[in-house]
């Protein structure tokens, strides 16, 4: 029975060989579905051919000239072949003695799959049976009958996409689900590089969204936008890796560019706000307003091209452009932002260094398909690149957002120092003008009174001498006290208007006013005056309140020294530094310290004017009686 069997089997490939349709050779046998497990791998052994007729008679499949082996297309075919219709061709056996089913998978990314079987002479199309998986699309089932083999043919086309991949593949309809999802753990590891990156994305869309609400400056908004598009990118791009659904279909062929043009867009307008380049770098915001719109033109004639022009070359023209201007966008910002020395632009220049190279290496890992280390490693996946490319500038914007963060902290306390002194010189000017305007009106009484009521008193005066000298000996009383009066009142009236001059404010004129008066008092007295002071008095400026308290209380020792002391010789020495001091010294009999009584009225008077004034006063018996009045200048 078994010797039968296997003369049937030779019989029918004497008869496929001799077939006047099929090839000179019949290709070498793909597979035996005795033997196929887990994804077999037929590409070596399955010819292919582009077509330009998308829709050739069937009954050609089998003269069709076949190229050998699809390597050459496992991870790229060029836009002018997308546009055409695949064909693959290989050759199927089943050496065993039952049936045997297989699921074939050409590749990733074919949005039509349509099996062929050479029958004798005649080539007939095999339904599509797809596997129960979400995950079904890129699937068709072929069954052999025992001791069976066949020609088989396979009709394609690939979505609008240049990550369209040809790799024929075989598993056993038994393992189907095992191989779906071993084909999606052979991602694992990228799978995970690209959540936790996700994660560290979500957390800067957080962060970026809370310092919008609380500094509501737009170019936050902008990176929310980035952040979204890149990470939405990024996890569509590893989850859907090797995936036949129809979203994956279109997220790969359309979607994809437009979320990362838009992303783009955001990011280059969140440069712009964020460096305020409109204001400090004009001419680098031109060539950032022009990259972004440039890219947005881009965009929209990519989208117009997808979806109303055939051929998909137009739309991948658009593509690469948009690429390539994105770059050269962030080649001239790097170039003119390493020529200002700014430490935030160096910042954001550093981060988009990074970018730039790891999207430059990840590029040419797909287009080169370049393994950087043997076996299979998350090193030699292309993605892995492009998202250690982003985290690096994430880290750089972060720098440079806590940079930024902290010059605006400087800028804002300097702003608010600035006007806290700008409104103490708007309040000190504001005092000035009061003092200025008491001072003119002081001046202005000064003037009156010496005007007007010296004028009188003087008059007083005089008239006063006047009727003295014509009575000679028969003055009366009366008319001396009035002379007297007349010339108490003007001694008073000069201290009163030299304390109210406001020109008087000076150390230096107080010291002056008090030898001249002190002089002038003990003139006419057996009390010799001697008057000691500095020959050089510092320009230092004394309120015209303390002026006048320190005149009077030095005029009340005077009065105290000339009544009481019953000395011969006055000494006032000052002395001028930090403080004024002045020190009266009389050689009399000195001060009961027991009997203040009679002088108690004008030693309190004394101490009441000094302590007002913020000054010190002292007495004590030493040789005569030491009178010392002391001010903090």
């Amino acid at each position: 029975m078994n010797l039968s069997k296997a003369c049937w089997f030779g019989l029918i490939l004497i008869l496929l060989q001799l077939d006047s349709r099929a090839q000179d050779t019949l290709p070498p046998v793909a597979a035996d579905l005795a033997r196929t497990g887990l994804l077999n791998d037929i590409s070596y052994n399955t010819g292919y051919y582009f077509s330009d007729d998308r829709n050739p008679p069937i009954q050609r499949l089998p003269g069709l000239p076949y190229r050998q082996n699809t390597r050459k297309y496992l991870h790229f075919v060029a836009p002018e072949l997308v546009n055409k219709k695949l064909f693959l061709r290989f050759l199927l056996a089943n050496r065993s003695d039952s049936s045997q089913s297989v699921f074939f998978c050409p590749g990733w990314l074919a949005d039509t799959i349509q099996l062929y079987r050479l029958v004798g002479s005649r080539v007939e199309a095999l339904p599509n049976e797809l596997p129960d998986d979400a995950d079904s699309l890129g699937y068709r089932k072929i069954t052999l009958a025992a001791r069976d083999s066949a020609l088989f043919f396979a009709a394609l086309t690939y979505i609008k996409a240049p990550t369209n991949s040809v790799n024929p593949s075989l598993t056993r309809d038994t393992l189907i689900r095992e191989g779906i999802v071993l084909t999606h753990k052979n991602k694992t590891s990228i799978d995970a590089i690209t959540d936790l990156f996700a994660g560290v994305m979500l957390m800067m869309i957080f962060y970026a969204i809370s310092e919008y609400m609380q500094s509501r400056k737009p170019e936050f908004l902008y990176y929310v936008g980035y952040s979204v598009c890149i990470s939405v990118l990024l996890f569509l791009k590893a989850t859907l890796n090797h995936v036949t659904t129809a979203f994956d279909f279109f997220f790969e062929s359309f979607l994809d560019n437009i979320i990362f043009s838009v992303g783009y867009i955001c990011y280059i307008i969140f440069h712009r706000k964020f460096l305020e380049t409109s204001r400090n770098y004009r001419s680098l915001d031109r060539y950032l307003l022009w990259g972004s719109w440039g890219i947005a033109v881009l965009t929209v004639l990519y989208i117009l091209s997808y979806f109303f022009v055939a051929d998909f070359r137009f739309a991948d023209y658009f593509e690469t452009a948009t690429k390539l201007l994105l770059l050269t966008t962030s080649i001239i910002f790097i170039i003119k932002g390493l020529t200002y020395h700014n430490r935030l632009m160096n910042y954001i220049v550093m981060g988009n260094i990074s970018l730039c190279l790891l999207s430059i290496v990840s590029q040419a890992m797909i287009m080169m398909s370049i393994k950087v280390v043997p076996g299979v490693s998350v090193l030699n996946l292309a993605l892995f690149y492009y998202e250690l490319g982003i985290t690096i500038e994430l880290l750089f914007f972060l720098f440079a957002l806590t940079y930024k963060n902290k010059m605006e902290i400087i800028a804002s306390i300097q702003k608010e120092e600035k006007l806290k002194l700008e409104t103490e010189r708007k309040e000190m000017e504001k005092q000035v003008a009061v003092l200025a305007a008491k001072q003119d009106e002081r001046n202005r009484i000064s003037v009156d009174m010496h005007d007007e009521l010296g004028s009188g008193v003087t008059a007083i005066r005089l008239m006063s001498e006047i009727v003295k000298s014509k009575m000679k000996d028969q003055t009366l009383p009366e008319i001396e006290k009035i002379s007297n009066s007349a010339n108490e009142l003007i001694n008073k009236m000069n201290t009163i208007i030299w304390t109210m001059t406001s020109s008087n404010d000076t150390v230096e004129n107080l010291v002056a006013y008090i030898r001249s008066y002190a002089v002038e008092f003990f003139e006419n007295t057996m009390i010799d005056c001697t008057f000691t002071m500095p020959a050089s008095i510092p320009p230092r400026e004394i309120s015209g309140e303390k002026r006048r308290n320190i005149f009077l209380s030095v005029k009340e020792a005077l009065n105290n020294v000339a009544k009481h002391s019953q000395s011969s010789v006055v000494k006032i020495n000052v002395a001028v530094g930090d403080r004024l001091i002045i020190e009266i010294q009389d050689d009399g009999v000195g001060i009961n310290m027991e009997k203040l009584r009679k002088f108690g009225n004008g030693l309190n008077n004394m101490k009441k004017r000094m302590a007002s004034i913020e000054g010190g006063f002292d007495i004590q018996n030493k040789e005569g009686t030491r009178t010392t009045f002391y001010l903090q200048l």
